[in-house]
């Protein structure tokens, strides 16, 4: 899609951003009952790393570093999230930036041993950037079994059967977070200006042909990184949509489906194949109703790939799989939603009610004829 349909000002690539992260860190959930949680997400696939009476964090299998940490805290809130870099002259750029604290020990002392910057974006939230020199040379190589496939013009495996595991998913690493933000466009540009992410794909109302959605990937120069780290959408208040976590492959996928299941946990949507990004995914929700998601195959982009322009609808949303669910999207006006519009408007956020109301209705429409919502 072109560029020059658009009505406002979409976020870009910084020219000169303060740093390039390397990856996403972990995200910060504050929960009333951490126990029921904890028993959420090792049934999900995470592994505890360290417990205390003040939280619980988590790693993936893939990586000592904590990837999740959950937090007592006196509501169900997303607290924050982290990130990592690797120069340490752009983290000393960071901590010199208006409101920047440092952390020698970083935000969980023992248990990362890397220092911090804690930063706050637009919207209030606290952003963590940890520095970690060698991030890459740090973690572990590992090494998958081959898995041998039968197809029509190829057979791998012979006289041996292929039984599925049973337990739950085998989790890598977290892999990207969506944040809903009343600002779009604000908070969109300070994390490409702060922290040189690159838009890889935009979505645009169709009606209003205001940007609403963007996809955003690090900026590692020739080498390969995820589609995206973080999703910045447009929404009624600032919250976190949802969390995605990597699992090996799609027979990962469906053996941690079919774990959560067995276990009694709620289902949200999937199986299913992305559009934006590829990815085979399985939506879940934690006991909190938070949706969280186990993917895999996305999409790996280096800094060269141009940045898409679509239309938002639910049609966008995928190539295949479970019909949608009409509840998947969290798209009801409450009254918490109602009272930080409210906060918002009189806090002088610069907030289009026109542009709530028009995403509002475009995400009724069903993604397929066959669908009946």
């Amino acid at each position: 899609m072109n560029q020059m349909i658009v009505s406002s000002a979409c976020p870009v690539m910084a020219k000169k951003p303060v740093s390039k992260v390397q990856d996403i860190a972990y995200i910060r959930l504050g929960r009333k009952k951490t126990e029921l949680t904890t028993k959420y997400y090792l049934d999900f696939g995470l592994k505890v790393l360290e417990q205390t009476k003040e939280r619980v964090l988590f790693h993936g299998h893939g990586s000592q570093f904590p990837c999740l940490s959950i937090e007592n805290h006196h509501e169900d809130s997303l607290l924050g999230l982290g990130f990592y870099v690797s120069s340490k002259l752009e983290f000393e750029a960071l901590k010199d930036l208006d409101g920047a604290e440092y952390f020698a020990n970083g935000r969980f002392g023992n248990a990362s041993k890397h220092s911090m910057v804690k930063l706050i974006d637009p919207s209030g939230l606290f952003i963590d950037v940890v520095l970690v020199e060698d991030f890459f040379q740090s973690l572990p190589q590992r090494a998958c079994a081959k898995k041998l496939w039968n197809t029509p013009n190829k057979t791998e495996r012979v006289n041996m059967p292929n039984p599925s595991e049973k337990g739950a998913a085998n989790v890598m690493r977290l892999g990207h977070a969506v944040l809903l933000k009343q600002e779009f466009l604000k908070n969109a540009q300070w994390y490409c200006d702060t922290f040189g992410l690159i838009p890889s794909d935009i979505q645009i109302l169709p009606g209003l042909k205001e940007p609403v959605i963007v996809f955003l990937r690090c900026d590692l120069g020739d080498k390969l990184t995820d589609h995206h780290t973080i999703v910045i959408a447009t929404g009624a208040d600032d919250r976190l949509e949802h969390c995605a976590f990597e699992l090996e492959d799609l027979d990962e996928v469906a053996k941690g489906r079919e774990w959560l299941l067995e276990k009694g946990w709620k289902p949200a949507w999937g199986i299913g194949r992305h559009l934006l990004g590829s990815q085979i995914f399985d939506y879940h929700r934690d006991p909190t109703g938070l949706l969280v998601e186990h993917y895999s195959d996305g999409d790996k982009f280096d800094n060269s790939v141009p940045v898409g322009y679509h239309f938002v609808n639910r049609k966008s949303l995928y190539q295949w799989g479970q019909d949608m669910p009409e509840n998947f999207l969290d798209s009801k006006l409450t009254l918490d939603k109602i009272l930080a519009l409210i906060k918002g408007m009189f806090g002088g956020r610069e907030i289009k009610i026109s542009i709530l109301i028009s995403l509002k209705e475009t995400m009724k429409t069903s993604p397929r004829k066959w669908i009946r919502y």
